[in-house]
């Protein structure tokens, strides 16, 4: 039915390209590679058979013709763009979303993450609950629940967000106190009490021989966290956990050693050959959220 129209990805690439009249400043919008921008509008200009461009000592200009296709691209896309937006808000504007993650998740970060996430389905309304609990999607109201576990759930659909890779951390001034890691045995092992051998699993790891009794035991990484924070000892948490801290120096990695225990985060659905339209959403979003912390 439309024997003439170009791929959408060239017109976009394109009308960003002519937009900033930079194929660099194009790139970086796009999130691609200047010979990307580059290929896809050289074949926009061989399917049109026209050039869009005048390249002339390393200055890029458009041509009469390409001015007035940009014009009729930025309309075209935008209309695409309100078409996509009205129907995105007729799917979500009367549906709620229930998520239910575990309690360190959520204070570790999701939260303020979530605003995001609100700001691109501003129409979808999102109850949000913690627990820990095995989950029983015939006897919740959930429609998508965030797990650890030491294998690959059963009964349920299943994505694996990512590895708990775990950090050794401490406050500045527990770092000070300590010159190597066998200085380890002369700090309070913060231990998290629904992994009891962790730590021992982190040790053995690194060949290092515990012999320390100074133990502290919490149940959740958030309160390992504040634990860490107010130098009460080292601890093991995922770096997902305490990206602020880290930031803002509160915590510190005293000593660069990698750990991934055998856990693992998991995001489940209820078994079903579906996936609704706003699970799709959420799941596209939390993916992207969890990409600087996944094994490709």
């Amino acid at each position: 039915m439309y024997p003439k129209l170009p791929p959408l990805n060239a017109l976009r690439t394109f009308e960003a390209a002519a937009r900033h009249v930079s194929f660099s400043l194009a790139a970086k919008e796009l999130h691609v590679t200047h010979g990307a921008v580059s290929k896809q509008v050289k074949g926009l200009e061989e399917y049109l058979a026209i050039p869009l461009f005048l390249r002339q000592h390393g200055r890029l200009q458009l041509t009469d013709e390409g001015r007035c296709y940009l014009t009729h691209i930025q309309s075209a896309l935008q209309i695409i763009n309100n078409a996509t937006v009205d129907i995105q808000a007729h799917l979500l504007g009367t549906q709620s979303l229930a998520i239910n993650v575990l309690p360190s998740l959520s204070l570790g970060g999701l939260i303020p993450r979530l605003e995001e996430f609100k700001s691109l389905y501003p129409n979808l309304y999102v109850d949000l609950s913690i627990g820990d609990h095995p989950v029983d999607f015939s006897q919740s109201h959930y429609d998508i629940a965030i797990r650890t576990a030491t294998s690959e759930p059963q009964g349920v659909n299943f994505i694996k967000l990512m590895d708990e890779d775990l950090c050794l951390v401490c406050s500045p001034q527990i770092a000070e106190q300590m010159n190597t890691l066998n200085d380890i045995n002369d700090m309070v092992l913060l231990k998290h009490t629904l992994r009891p051998n962790m730590w021992q699993l982190w040790s053995q790891a690194l060949g290092l021989k515990l012999t320390t009794e100074k133990k502290f035991g919490m149940a959740h990484f958030y309160m390992l966290k504040q634990a860490a924070v107010s130098s009460m000892g080292v601890a093991l948490i995922p770096r997902f956990h305490i990206e602020e801290q880290l930031a803002d120096g509160s915590l510190v990695i005293p000593f660069a050693v990698s750990f991934t225990s055998p856990y693992s985060y998991y995001l489940l659905t209820p078994k079903s050959s579906n996936c609704p339209f706003k699970v799709q959403a959420f799941i596209d979003w939390i993916l992207q959220v969890f990409a600087p912390y996944r094994k490709i």
